[in-house]
């Protein structure tokens, strides 16, 4: 029996090569598929400046002139649905049945922490690193923000 047989745990997944050790190591500390969820954060599309005379400029040039944001949350939209059937798809097997399967959209650290701490998860388990790569060396790495910003314990993982 472990301490956390009964905890709700909250697993990022990124769809990395480093996330599948943490939903394998939440299952086995969870007892029970139905106390992990898998939450995949989808990053906002981003805007570049808003001028009156323009409208606003999303990311890759797209809705140049665009009078309203609206725009960016369709997109979102879209992508947080596209990763959401992606999760499913990815453990559509016997042995991750019974997982949970969440997207939001935000930035990665916050996206992780709000989403714990607004539904009550009692630990959050992920990777020492991820998709990123050479970039969280620049920037710092999600797992470290998330360590900081989260209200409950964070197993990370070594790869």
């Amino acid at each position: 029996m472990s301490h956390f047989d009964h905890a709700k745990i909250l697993v990022p997944y990124d769809f990395s090569e480093f996330s599948l050790p943490a939903v394998e190591t939440a299952m086995k500390l969870a007892g029970k598929n139905e106390n992990i969820t898998v939450l995949h954060v989808v990053e906002p599309v981003p805007l570049y400046g808003y001028s009156a005379d323009n409208g606003i400029e999303l990311g890759g040039g797209a809705g140049w002139g665009m009078p309203d944001i609206g725009l960016s949350e369709e997109i979102d939209t879209g992508h947080q649905q596209r990763a959401l059937e992606m999760l499913k798809a990815e453990f559509d097997d016997a042995a991750h049945r019974g997982l949970n399967y969440e997207t939001v959209v935000n930035e990665p650290a916050h996206g992780i922490t709000d989403y714990a701490e607004t539904n009550g998860f009692d630990l959050i388990v992920l990777p020492s690193h991820g998709r990123t790569g050479v970039t969280r060396l620049l920037i710092g790495s999600t797992a470290e923000r998330v360590v900081r910003l989260a209200h409950c314990p964070v197993l990370v993982l070594r790869d």
